[in-house]
């Protein structure tokens, strides 16, 4: 996420989210930036009926492989078309601002994702919520959503929750208390809210609840970086 000065407040926090495309609007708040996403949308979401329909049926092995052909067809379209790789790439095609094209390709929130559950986000007052459904995709223990994609929620959800509190950072730990199964098919109550600040560190506190009913607690501390993200990339890339 984006580095902020020294001396930014939480005010300066909220405008920023107001600048980048308020990324708590409601999903049905947040308009396509172009045509070219208003229908990747529409792909995506046929694309996890597909996911979910396969998890849950049992069709004849003749029917599979005729199908895997049509998919196959599709992909060879789709990788014959012009090629965007990440969200600079999205940007530089002007197919968006930076945080347009996060809600549009962001792995648990992005409505083009197919990967995405998506997870719907809002704020209020100091406090940012979210729900979400997780269906067949996503089982671990029978019936429950797999521990590791209950990280992965918050890790993107306290990820955007520390906006509020004007100096963003990136993930440093993410401490999980899991206290019961997390069910799938049912909706889901996320809450993320600041907790503390020190120095380049922001603490923020989070659960999920399912029916009333806390199912994994969360404490995330994130890292403002001292320097831009690209060159931390840089060094790990290139050794």
């Amino acid at each position: 996420m984006a580095d902020m000065p020294a001396g930014s407040d939480n005010s300066s926090g909220r405008r920023m989210l107001e600048d980048l495309h308020n990324p708590f609007l409601p999903l049905e708040s947040r308009t396509p930036a172009t045509p070219h996403w208003e229908a990747k949308r529409e792909m995506a979401q046929a694309t996890r009926d597909f996911a979910e329909a396969m998890m849950t049926s049992t069709p004849s092995p003749e029917q599979m492989t005729e199908m895997t052909q049509w998919l196959q067809i599709a992909t060879e379209q789709l990788t014959q078309a012009p090629r965007v790789y990440g969200r600079n790439g999205y940007v530089e095609a002007s197919e968006g601002t930076f945080s347009e094209v996060f809600q549009e390709v962001g792995p648990l929130c992005g409505h083009s994702n197919p990967i995405a559950p998506p997870l719907e986000m809002w704020a209020e007052g100091d406090t940012a919520y979210a729900r979400v459904t997780m269906g067949w995709r996503y089982e671990g223990p029978p019936g429950c959503v797999h521990g590791g994609f209950v990280a992965a929620l918050f890790d993107e959800f306290l990820g955007m929750a520390q906006f509020m509190g004007g100096h963003p950072g990136m993930t440093g730990t993410l401490t999980i208390k899991y206290r019961r199964p997390t069910p799938l098919n049912m909706a889901l109550k996320l809450s993320a809210w600041i907790d503390r600040a020190e120095g380049r560190k922001t603490f923020v506190h989070g659960k999920i609840e399912a029916g009333g009913i806390v199912t994994a607690e969360c404490e995330g501390i994130f890292i403002r970086p001292n320097q831009p993200v690209t060159e931390l990339l840089d060094a790990v890339t290139q050794g």
